[in-house]
């Protein structure tokens, strides 16, 4: 039976155990977020990265990185704050497609920042018939 000093102690253990649950709930959807940020700003640079290694020289960064930003927001809306920072460049036949932003917060005063670059080789197409042309520099034939 349930004495007289035992009365009120569940409601006392309740209010000791909710801010811990409340606590772990919100930091497993902080760290959900940040993964699917993740998978989003990844997703973004390869779309960007796709675009960068096909184009021909001259205006492929501005189509690159206007891929990536379409991409990030078609797939991840909202889940960026502040929108997507896009970045591209060439190192030699390489091209590469960075993509960053800020998660979204769940817990307070905490701030997780993303990043993801996708990179390869300039893509060369050759003729099929004939006897085609070598790649220059850049991936124009």
């Amino acid at each position: 039976m349930c004495e007289e000093r035992d009365r009120g102690a569940s409601a006392i253990e309740f209010a000791i155990l909710a801010p811990i649950l409340i606590l772990t709930l919100l930091a497993v959807f902080q760290f959900a977020f940040y993964y699917y940020a993740r998978e989003i700003t990844l997703a973004a640079a390869q779309s960007g990265a796709r675009v960068a290694r096909t184009s021909p020289d001259g205006g492929w960064q501005g189509a690159a990185e206007q891929s990536a930003r379409d991409s990030a927001s078609k797939v991840g809306r909202g889940m960026l704050d502040g929108g997507v920072q896009v970045r591209s460049g060439q190192d030699g036949d390489q091209r590469w497609v960075e993509v960053s932003g800020k998660v979204v917060k769940v817990i307070p005063f905490v701030n997780f920042h993303v990043s993801q670059r996708s990179r390869g080789p300039i893509e060369c197409f050759r003729p099929d018939t004939g006897s085609g042309t070598a790649c220059q520099d850049g991936g124009a034939p």
